[in-house]
């Protein structure tokens, strides 16, 4: 008689680390989209702008608007926080293949998840817009080149260019570190590169991709660029050269936390040299951690435009990757548990400060945020206005991208937004469209003299709608003192949908 013994396979534990990061994803898209009362600005704008799927917007490139718009639209107020997550991990993915391969496995876990004691992926990815949207473009990049340089594949080189469209769809300074990466094949021990097909490949496969919104730049004149000139512009007669100085002590601090997290481990980088699986990667690495922060400086500090801070964001992807290969790999595996340790202690800290100031940053401060406006109170209050006045649906809100914006995403289906009522910014409504639909027209009482103004909706014939107009007073808890919201609308209702 044959007896047969079935033992169970035990079951596969996930590992803490991954428990660990989807717990903290989960905790910053959960906790803002409940503690906050409205979206941030940038948000606001962009799901205005991703409604109309434009091919560019007269500020920026459309990847993050078309990102930001659908993930609204499927998961609400939660959509637009998990994005900014999913971007961070992203990010880690690549910048831990990069390591595995730098550094060895022992070290790269750490080296992506240690990003998260940059500042940069912390709190400000509580907003995802053109800046967060790069940083796993950046990380995508460095990884994409990495193996083309180390295997002239035509796949690798085909995906750097993939990725370096995806790039320059984000945002125009994704051109920067293309630049650094440029620089290096030009110059580094692998320019012989030059003479194969590779990157020629590269370089065919990003302009390709990048047709349809070089044509919408030359019908729209180049409008993003020249925001970018204008956002840029830096005082002639003030001290010039120390704006890249300035930058480079910004982006210090936001590197402040990693530098304590390995302080508290005992983490010493041992003076210069870099403990790297090939040494030969020594100046590779370095253009990628440190080129484009340095490139950024001294260009701004060069022409004397004026640098923001937040464009270094996508900059410090490869800092924590260079932290590591600067410490000696034995003194590494002895400190390694601490390092963990002292990573979830800012992980814990860094949430708990997120959560108490989303919620209590008013009262603190003694005014409102954005993340503050009753946006759902007063996106319910203009609903209900527009169905008083007229027998069809808003399809048409006018005013600042603020304002307006917060009243759109409120409804649905979602509104258009016709960005300051002038068809140069929202080229997507016309005169003859909003003559039939209508339209409301809403600001903050106490921003415009009169009202603002509105030249699409002053170019239609007055005789085509029946215009209404008054003030709305909504409840605002998180204002200091408790004084209500005061909008002032006009509405404008076409014939045909006034009611009988």
């Amino acid at each position: 008689m044959n007896v047969q013994t079935t033992v169970a396979a035990p079951a596969r534990r996930r590992p803490l680390w991954a428990v660990g990061l989807v717990a903290y994803a989960l905790a910053w898209t959960v906790l803002p989209a409940l503690l906050a009362t409205s979206l941030p600005l940038d948000v606001v704008e962009g799901i205005a702008w991703g409604r109309e799927w434009q091919w560019g917007y007269f500020k920026h490139p459309p990847l993050p608007a078309w990102l930001l718009y659908p993930a609204f639209e499927a998961l609400g107020r939660f959509g637009p926080f998990l994005l900014s997550q999913l971007a961070v991990l992203l990010a880690l993915f690549y910048v831990h293949r990069l390591a595995r391969q730098m550094l060895g496995p022992e070290r790269a876990g750490l080296a992506a998840a240690l990003l998260y004691g940059v500042l940069f992926y912390t709190w400000p990815m509580l907003t995802f817009n053109h800046n967060s949207a790069q940083v796993p473009v950046w990380a995508a990049l460095a990884w994409h080149a990495h193996q083309a340089l180390q295997r002239d594949r035509r796949r690798d080189w085909a995906w750097l260019g993939v990725w370096a469209a995806i790039g320059l769809y984000a945002k125009y300074s994704t051109g920067v570190f293309l630049a650094c990466l440029a620089v290096y094949l030009l110059v580094g021990p692998e320019r012989r590169l030059l003479r194969r097909r590779g990157p020629w490949l590269a370089l065919v496969v990003a302009l390709t991709l990048l047709v349809p919104h070089g044509l919408w730049l030359l019908h729209d004149d180049g409008g993003p660029l020249a925001y970018l000139a204008a956002r840029s512009q830096g005082d002639p007669a003030a001290a010039k050269h120390a704006s890249g100085l300035r930058f480079l002590a910004t982006q210090f601090v936001a590197l402040v936390p990693l530098g304590l997290i390995a302080w508290a481990a005992g983490l010493r980088p041992s003076g210069g040299r870099l403990y790297l699986q090939e040494p030969s990667r020594r100046a590779w690495l370095l253009t990628i951690a440190l080129g484009p922060a340095l490139a950024v400086a001294v260009g701004g500090s060069l022409t004397g435009a004026e640098l923001h801070d937040m464009w270094g964001m996508p900059m410090w992807n490869f800092s924590a990757l260079l932290l590591l290969a600067a410490v000696p790999p034995q003194v590494f595996a002895h400190r390694r548990r601490a390092l963990a340790r002292a990573l979830a202690v800012w992980l814990v800290l860094i949430t708990l400060a997120m959560a108490a100031y989303v919620s209590q940053s008013a009262r603190w401060l003694g005014r409102p945020g954005r993340m503050d406006w009753p946006a759902q109170a007063l996106g319910d209050q203009a609903q209900r206005q527009w169905q008083a006045l007229s027998r069809c649906p808003l399809q048409v809100v006018a005013g600042s991208i603020w304002e307006a914006g917060l009243v759109a995403e409120q409804q649905r289906p979602m509104p258009s937004v016709l960005i300051d009522g002038d068809a140069r910014y929202a080229p997507w409504i016309s005169a003859a469209h909003v003559q039939q639909t209508g339209a409301l027209l809403v600001w903050r009482l106490g921003d415009y003299a009169d009202a603002p103004e509105a030249p699409l909706l002053a170019a239609v014939p007055p005789a085509s709608w029946r215009i209404s107009e008054g003030q709305w007073s909504i409840a605002w808890p998180r204002n200091t003192g408790g004084a209500p919201l005061q909008i002032r609308w006009r509405a404008y209702v076409p014939i045909a949908c006034q009611p009988s």
